[in-house]
């Protein structure tokens, strides 16, 4: 099976450097994100999508919705790869990244009822195991930087300290065999 993983294309909160936990907040494609997906679309026009699989979050789905264009596959979503449940929605993201990096366990801290690294890491785990099953042979994945980020750690059985530093922009796509 090819699997395609996309992170979602540029929002309102990406703009205000905002954590977003919940779906249920109103996070949104900026215009410039909008031009993003579009022009991710036309570069895996090719590529022939049996599958999507997004998050919960309406900006995965937006990002899905226009990536799909060509293809038409179905579209799922999966809470598995939904975006890091931070413990500080609506509050910048240097703030988040500088209580966790502050910690005395940067892997196995839950910030204001938030999720450790160690338990986003499971729920991938437990994702990629699941898919591997699906009778698909062609997959996108649409979901955010740091899900995105541990499944290409996962695929390539990289540590803890190697995972922050992959870069995955808006709109950054990397494929595998799986």
């Amino acid at each position: 099976m090819r699997v395609y993983v996309a992170r979602h294309a540029e929002t309102n909160y990406n703009l205000l450097r905002l954590c977003n936990d919940s779906p249920d907040v109103d996070v949104y494609l900026t215009p410039n994100g909008i031009k993003q997906a579009e022009a991710l679309a036309s570069t895996l026009k090719a590529a022939k999508f049996d599958l999507v699989i997004t998050s919960d979050f309406p900006r995965t789905k937006e990002t899905a919705k226009i990536l799909n264009v060509h293809h038409d596959a179905p579209t799922i979503s999966d809470s598995r790869i939904n975006d890091v449940l931070t413990g500080f929605e609506g509050k910048p993201v240097n703030e988040f990244g500088k209580a966790r990096r502050g910690a005395s366990n940067r892997w196995t801290v839950r910030l204001n009822g938030g999720e450790s690294f160690e338990d986003e890491k499971v729920r991938v785990a437990l994702f990629l195991k699941d898919l591997k099953k699906r009778p698909e042979t062609n997959i996108l994945i649409v979901t955010h930087q740091a899900i995105a980020r541990l499944i290409y750690a996962n695929v390539h059985d990289l540590p803890n300290e190697k995972v922050d530093k992959i870069e995955v922009s808006n709109t950054h796509c990397f494929d595998f065999e799986l």
